[in-house]
């Protein structure tokens, strides 16, 4: 479908009034939740508080503003906010390593707005290009690898801080060098900082198992703040922090710097992805649960658009789907996109006057916040079912999971989709051959392979896409059939392929080629519309001969199998 420029104008100029008050309880549900989230991920990533406000103001804003479903809510999201830590923290050590202080911070908002555009402008081409259909080629199993592999990152990065540990050094990003750099260091860790944590837990879990509806994340934050208050902030809080002195955001134009591309495109296109496939996920969730029809590419676009406005901000992290958000606003029945808008707007409003108060909040109990939401990162019946199903979906799953603990997210995420790809091409690489043969009532029938087969004509079915990759595996199995001193004619059935290249073409011709110069024949049957336009360009009809090939035909797919095998009887006798 087309991606619109305003899906919005429908909505605005039709809004019932009987579905505001379901639209304002949910946007004030999602906001109070919205706002000790950002935070937190804003810690994940490494950046100041408003990093991850200002994405969840505008971010929401302009993605549902832009998108087609109900029920998303955009922000700052764990996968994106901990690909966004360890990549600048990557350039800025291979980099800018001498850069410190002012200059320091200066590099790492410049870097920021640079990785925001680009997946914006990333996000907003892959909803032109029908994305969706290139979605497909990226496995369950390597988001699972996937998010298995965030889920022990965000655990591992957050024990510094639950623990009141000193952080590892700059360029130490392996999340297996973290855990050993952290048990090294334990026993520096802050008693009071453990206490509040362990008391944030105590208040989340209490809330989650007694009143489920109810601002958890906020309350627990509000607890923490009133002991760390009590404490005289012996732990570490937020104003310690750099960047906290408001949240007023400054505007700028963004422009590309083509001097540092190389070094953060990577990044971008990674995180930009990722944003894509977690929206592409709840769109499509919420859709199933609704019966709402949302168009995949719209809801992209609505992404780059709101990454794109996200780029005029300084210090703004990117937006992706956010799980939590857009379930609560679904629990919440919120009834259209405004529901999401106005969630954005509260978050501002509350935000705006309750700033000095934000600054108060423990790092500890950031930290146990974040932890506590991993176990809903990962869908453990579908790993236990990947590893069921298939030993190739088990070794993907494992595969990425090892990329993510030994390397970076950036470069374990690639990896992750380039296993998959490998993958899908090997095994549609292989097209299912098939030997026929016609029994005494005229219907043919399946051949065993470990029949022992010479005949004078032999029929063989392929199934599946005949491409470059299935061009060797072909001719090697041709190859084995012209060997057999018995074969007069083979008849290649083509019936379920629609597809085909410039490779299996010229695979075609010399298999034809080898033939003919034996005294022997190829007939092909059931040609498609299709595969005889690319056979008719490539000048294979010239080539095999129109006497030589036979069109399929849908109310009776046996019957060109059976001309052509008349025809090849009639060669026979011929030579």
């Amino acid at each position: 479908m087309r991606v619109s420029f305003a899906p919005f104008q429908s909505e605005l100029r039709h809004y019932p009034l009987s579905s505001f008050r379901h639209d304002a309880m949910a946007a004030l549900a999602v906001a109070l939740l919205t706002i000790p989230q950002s935070i937190a991920y804003s810690l994940l990533a490494g950046l100041p508080p408003a990093a991850g406000l200002f994405s969840a103001i505008f971010g929401t804003i302009f993605t549902a503003a832009f998108g087609s479903s109900r029920q998303l809510v955009s922000g700052p999201s764990t996968g994106v906010a901990i690909l966004i830590q360890t990549s600048i923290a990557d350039v800025l050590h291979a980099y800018y390593e001498s850069a410190v202080g002012a200059e320091k911070e200066m590099i790492v908002l410049h870097l920021l707005t640079q990785i925001v555009l680009i997946a914006g402008l990333i996000q907003i081409g892959s909803a032109f290009i029908n994305v969706r259909k290139l979605l497909q080629f990226v496995s369950r199993s390597v988001m699972l690898g996937y998010f298995a592999g965030i889920t022990v990152a965000i655990t591992v990065n957050q024990l510094f801080y639950l623990f009141g540990v000193p952080l590892p050094p700059v360029g130490d990003d392996s999340i297996i060098s973290k855990v050993i750099y952290f048990l090294y260091h334990l026993f520096e860790a802050n008693g009071f900082a453990f206490l509040i944590g362990l008391v944030s837990f105590s208040v989340l879990i209490f809330f989650r198992r007694t009143l489920k509806n109810w601002p958890d994340a906020l309350f627990t934050l509000i607890a923490a703040s009133l002991l760390s208050d009590a404490m005289g902030h012996k732990a570490m809080i937020l104003g310690d922090l750099h960047f906290t002195e408001g949240l007023i955001p400054e505007f700028t134009i963004p422009l590309i710097d083509f001097r540092i591309i190389n070094k953060i495109f990577p990044a971008a296109a990674a995180i930009a992805f990722l944003a894509i496939l977690e929206v592409f996920s709840l769109s499509r969730n919420f859709s199933a649960r609704t019966g709402q029809r949302v168009q995949v590419n719209q809801d992209v676009f609505g992404l780059g658009i709101g990454n794109f406005a996200l780029s005029f901000i300084i210090g703004a992290m990117p937006c992706s789907g956010s799980a939590t958000r857009s379930a609560l606003n679904f629990r919440m029945n919120a009834q259209t996109r405004f529901a999401a808008i106005g969630s954005g707007v509260l978050t501002a409003i509350i935000i705006y006057f309750c700033w000095p108060l934000v600054q108060r909040i423990p790092l500890a109990a950031l930290a146990a916040l974040l932890i506590a939401t991993v176990p809903t990162l990962t869908n453990w019946q579908e790993v236990k079912l990947s590893f069921r199903a298939t030993r190739e979906d088990a070794w993907v799953f494992i595969l990425t999971f090892l990329s993510c603990l030994i390397f970076s997210l950036d470069i374990a995420f690639f990896i992750g989709i380039s296993i998959s790809i490998i993958t899908f091409l090997k095994k549609s690489s292989e097209p299912h051959l098939v030997e026929y043969a016609f029994n005494s009532k005229g219907r043919l029938m399946v051949i065993s392979p470990q029949a022992d087969v010479h005949r004078k004509i032999r029929i063989i079915g392929i199934g599946g896409e005949l491409y470059f990759a299935a061009a060797d595996f072909f001719q090697n199995a041709m190859a084995h059939i012209a060997d057999d001193p018995n074969v007069q004619v083979i008849v290649l059935r083509l019936n379920n392929v629609y597809h085909t290249d410039a490779s299996m073409c010229l695979a075609i011709i010399r298999l034809q080629e080898t033939l003919k110069a034996k005294g022997r024949y190829l007939i092909i049957s059931g040609l498609t519309e299709e595969v005889w336009h690319v056979f008719h360009r490539a000048g294979l009809v010239k080539q095999i001969g129109l006497d030589n090939l036979y069109f399929t035909d849908e109310s009776n797919p046996q019957f060109s199998t059976w001309k052509a095998c008349l025809h090849a009887q009639e060669l026979i006798h011929k030579h």
